[in-house]
């Protein structure tokens, strides 16, 4: 199950209103910005940019360029992102996982499903 499902589930296990689910989201993407920041990345390389867009598209939680951008340097200064300037455009870093990032990314999902399933399991009985 992936990780946008089991939150989906554990949402609709509440039964709350869209206000609700809006605040639960937000409590859920904050903590865990740099899981789905890795997760993100694993689909496709993108830039800092694009990745708050994507965040907010998906989550409709909106993070500021000063909370991504300081997560986006720290891995990369610790091998997990690779950061490359695209073709013609020495202004945007495009972001993507390095081997060491897709395993680290890999350990903290896992944790981070199984934690949710822990959850969702309680709120089902």
């Amino acid at each position: 199950m992936s990780l946008a499902s089991l939150g989906g589930a554990l949402i609709e296990e509440t039964n709350l209103g869209h206000e609700e689910q809006e605040e639960i989201l937000s409590r859920f993407v904050k903590p865990n910005k740099d899981i789905l920041i890795l997760s993100i990345l694993r689909e496709r390389p993108m830039c800092g940019y694009d990745l708050i867009k994507e965040i907010y598209k998906r989550y409709n939680v909106l993070l500021s360029q000063g909370t991504v951008y300081p997560i986006l340097y720290s891995m990369e200064a610790e091998g997990i992102l690779r950061a490359e300037y695209s073709r013609g455009n020495m202004r945007t870093k495009f972001y993507s996982l390095t081997p060491k990032g897709q395993e680290v990314m890999r350990l903290k999902m896992g944790s981070m499903v199984n934690a949710l399933e822990y959850l969702l399991s309680f709120l089902k009985e």
